[in-house]
């Protein structure tokens, strides 16, 4: 199971712990009826800090060299960049009231 989590650069450990605890439940019943599982909690920081946990990921999915180079530096990217998407529109409404 891979979960992406975008928190703010300081709170990177927090929220890794948060996922793990997210899916101990699963995982238990996971491992009953006979399956092994993985979590990886992947961590990108909203201001683009990617956390160590998106090099392991990529590394386990065999991505490697400038691949993964290419790969992180566009995850930080997108983070970075949405962020300021979401902060520019911080005092739009999401909902309308009719």
């Amino acid at each position: 199971m891979v979960e992406l989590t975008v928190p703010y650069k300081s709170r990177m450990e927090e929220a890794d712990a948060f996922k793990e605890a997210k899916y101990l439940e699963l995982r238990k019943e996971l491992k009953k009826d006979g399956y092994e599982d993985r979590v990886m909690p992947v961590e990108i920081g909203a201001r683009g800090f990617v956390g160590s946990s998106a090099y392991g990921l990529l590394s386990k999915l065999s991505i490697g060299g400038n691949k993964r180079t290419k790969a992180l530096r566009l995850l930080a990217e997108t983070a970075e960049n949405s962020s300021r998407w979401i902060w520019s529109r911080r005092n739009e409404k999401l909902l309308h009231k009719d």
